[in-house]
């Protein structure tokens, strides 16, 4: 996750409040799913997600442009180090536990989890779920124990791939165009979603 209080940016307590809000409304989404009628009061509950993708979006490029504003350049090492030393730690916890309680009472799911650990450590759950078919929603009684990584995979590709397309943007462009580059990109690409979408539902 982004990190609010670093390089000088200034601290807004309601931007964490958004980001929990955020969270507990997945939270309770998947809770209500399992229990029964998630449909009847909150089915844009999961939505949780993309607020949370959108607010880390917002904090992370606030830091790299002030960075840039500070120093007259962006530092990626250093950025890629900082994301590390915030997410694998956590993450490599998590992986030992799953794996110690899937040996210890799930030994008939190994054959899966071993590709989900792999996916997990490269931070490519999401390619690994879409190429192998996996559909997140339809095993909600019995949810393999890594498929929820999909989005942590998501956001680090984010962290990897974002600061270098900023830079090069902001060079060939300007702030000014970069703005409205970025801007044009994130329309195009949600149309491009909704149209998908719609093929789908046919």
């Amino acid at each position: 996750t982004a990190e609010p209080k670093r390089a000088g940016l200034r601290y807004m307590p309601g931007i964490d409040g958004l980001r929990a809000i955020s969270v507990l409304a997945v939270i309770l989404y998947h809770h209500f799913e399992v229990g029964a009628s998630i449909q009847s009061w909150a089915p844009g509950g999961f939505l949780g997600v993309e607020v949370f993708f959108v607010v880390s979006g917002y904090l992370i490029t606030a830091l790299l442009l002030d960075e840039r504003r500070r120093t007259g350049g962006i530092s990626i090492g250093f950025f890629w180090l900082r994301r590390a030393r915030r997410l694998l730690p956590a993450l490599y916890v998590l992986l030992a536990v799953v794996i110690a309680y899937t040996l210890l009472f799930m030994p008939q799911a190994i054959s899966v989890l071993k590709g989900d650990v792999l996916a997990a450590v490269f931070y490519v759950s999401n390619w690994w779920q879409i190429f192998a078919g996996r559909d997140y929603f339809e095993v909600a009684q019995s949810p393999e124990l890594l498929k929820h990584l999909w989005s942590l995979a998501i956001e680090e590709q984010f962290y990897l791939l974002w600061p270098v397309a900023l830079i090069a943007g902001l060079r060939r462009f300007g702030r000014g165009r970069m703005l409205l580059v970025t801007m044009f990109a994130g329309l195009a690409s949600a149309f491009a979603m909704a149209m998908m979408s719609f093929w789908v539902d046919l």
